[in-house]
C-alpha cells in the first residue's frame, strides 16, 4: 500500500513518455507525407512537361536562333553590303544555297532592302510576305525574307529594272537630300510626291496654296525621322488645324529652316508678327535668305511694332542687306523708318496685315458669300483676307465686316 503513489507516478510518466513518442512520430510521418507529396507533384509536373513541352525554353531558344546569323551568311552579307545596286539585282538569279536554308539571291535582296531602300512590297504589289530579323552585330540588325517562290524573284528583277525609283519614301528622301547640290530631277520628285509622308504634309498645308516645291524645301531641310514621326501621328489622328501646321512650321523654324520662316511669313504672317516672342522673332529675321514681300514687309512692320531695340536693329539690318546698302552707324530707327516705311495711317494695333496709306476698305457679308467670292471681286488673295483680319478659320456670317487691303 505504501507504494501505490510510487506506482502512479512511474505511470504517469510512461504515459508522458509515450505521448511524447507519439507525437514525435507523428511530427515526422507528416513531414514525410509532405515531402512525398512534393515529390509526387513534381514527378508529375516532370511527365506533363516532358509530353507536352516546357513552353519557356523553346521559345527562348528559338528567339535566339531566329536573331543568329550563321557564321557564312554573316561573311556573305558582309561583302554584299559592298556591292552596287545593279550588282545586287545581277545576284538575284543566284541560287546557290547557303546555311539556314537561304540562297545568295535571299542574302542579295535582304541586302537590297536594308541599303538600298529596295521598296520589295511595292514589288510584290503589297503581297503577304514573311520577314526575319536578324543580327549582323550588336549595332546591325538585317531583315531576311524566306520562303520566296520564283515567280516572287522574277517580279522584283522585273519591277527593279522597269521603275526608275525603286525606292521606298525613304530610300526617294535620302536620294533627294543628297542630291541637294547637283539639282534635283524632276521624276525623283514627282516619285517622292506620291509618298504617304508626303502627302500627309500636303494635306496640312492644303488651303495655304504653297507649292509642292517649297513643301520639298522644307521637309529636305528636316530629317526623315521627323518627317515620318508626323506622318505617323497624322495617321493615327488627322489634325489639319492652323494650331498644327504652326507647330509644324516652329518645329522646323528651331532646326534653322530657311524655308520654315518663308513659309510661316506666307501661311501666318499675322502670327510671326504679333505672336512669336522676340527671341524668334529675330531667329526668324536671321533665317531670310532672300528678298520677298513678306520678309520687307515684316520687317518693315516690326520697326512700328513696341518691340525691343533688338528687335527693331535686326528688321533694320536686314532690309539694309535687301536693299545691298551698308547699315548707317550707330543705329538709329527714325533713319531707318524714313529710309524704308513711311508712318502707316491705320494703327497697327487696329488694323493687322500690309501697311496701307489709303483708306481700308470694308465689305459687309451677304448671304452665299466666301472668301473666295470676295477675294475675287476685289481683285485679292484669299490669303490676304485671312491675314488681314486675323481669320481662325474660313467660316463667314451674314453681316460680318470683312476689311479689304
Amino acid at each position: 500500500m505504501p507504494k501505490e503513489p510510487e506506482v502512479q507516478a512511474n505511470t504517469f510518466e510512461i504515459q508522458v513518455l509515450m505521448e511524447k513518442s507519439s507525437s514525435d512520430k507523428f511530427r515526422i510521418l507528416t513531414i514525410a507525407l509532405i515531402f512525398s507529396g512534393a515529390l509526387n507533384i513534381g514527378l508529375v509536373m516532370a511527365l506533363v512537361f516532358s509530353a507536352l513541352g516546357d513552353p519557356e525554353l523553346p521559345t527562348t531558344k528559338l528567339a535566339a536562333e531566329v536573331n543568329t546569323v550563321l557564321p557564312a551568311n554573316r561573311q556573305l552579307i558582309q561583302d554584299m553590303l559592298k556591292l552596287s545596286f545593279s550588282e545586287l539585282l545581277v545576284t538575284l538569279t543566284n541560287r546557290e544555297a547557303v546555311e539556314d536554308g537561304y540562297a545568295k539571291r535571299d542574302l542579295a535582296l535582304s541586302v537590297l532592302t536594308s541599303s538600298h531602300f529596295f521598296n520589295l512590297e511595292k514589288a510584290l504589289s503589297n503581297a503577304s510576305i514573311q520577314k526575319r530579323s536578324v543580327a549582323l552585330s550588336k549595332e546591325q540588325m538585317i531583315e531576311l525574307y524566306p520562303g520566296l517562290t520564283d515567280e516572287e524573284f522574277q517580279a522584283v528583277i522585273r519591277y527593279a529594272y522597269q521603275e526608275k525609283w525603286p525606292l521606298t519614301s525613304k530610300g526617294l528622301f535620302l536620294t533627294l537630300q543628297k542630291g541637294l547640290k547637283k539639282g534635283r530631277e524632276r521624276s525623283l520628285c514627282e516619285a517622292f510626291f506620291v509618298t504617304p509622308e508626303f502627302y500627309a504634309l500636303q494635306a496640312l498645308f492644303q488651303k495655304t496654296e504653297i507649292s509642292q516645291e517649297l513643301l520639298l524645301d522644307l521637309s529636305l531641310e528636316g530629317s526623315w525621322e521627323i518627317l515620318d514621326q508626323f506622318a505617323l501621328s497624322q495617321r493615327e489622328a488627322i489634325d489639319l488645324s492652323i494650331d498644327k501646321r504652326r507647330a509644324f512650321l516652329l518645329s522646323y523654324l528651331t532646326l534653322r529652316s530657311s524655308t520654315a520662316a518663308a513659309l510661316l511669313l506666307k501661311s501666318d504672317f499675322l502670327f510671326a508678327k504679333t505672336r512669336l516672342v522676340d527671341q524668334g522673332v529675330m531667329l526668324l529675321i536671321e533665317l531670310l535668305r532672300e528678298k520677298s514681300p513678306e520678309g520687307e514687309r515684316y520687317c518693315i512692320e516690326l520697326l512700328h511694332s513696341p518691340r525691343t531695340d533688338s528687335v527693331w536693329k535686326a528688321a533694320a539690318e536686314k532690309l539694309y542687306a535687301f536693299a545691298g546698302e551698308n547699315v548707317p552707324l550707330p543705329f538709329d530707327l527714325q533713319t531707318a523708318l524714313t529710309r524704308f516705311a513711311a508712318a502707316p495711317t491705320v494703327p497697327a494695333a487696329k488694323a493687322p496685315g500690309p501697311l496701307k496709306t489709303a483708306i481700308v476698305r470694308e465689305h459687309t457679308v451677304q448671304d452665299g458669300d466666301t472668301l473666295w467670292k470676295i477675294a475675287r471681286q476685289y481683285k485679292v488673295t484669299v490669303e490676304e483676307l485671312v491675314q488681314f483680319n486675323d481669320l481662325e478659320k474660313d467660316r463667314l456670317h451674314p453681316g460680318m465686316v470683312i476689311r479689304i487691303p
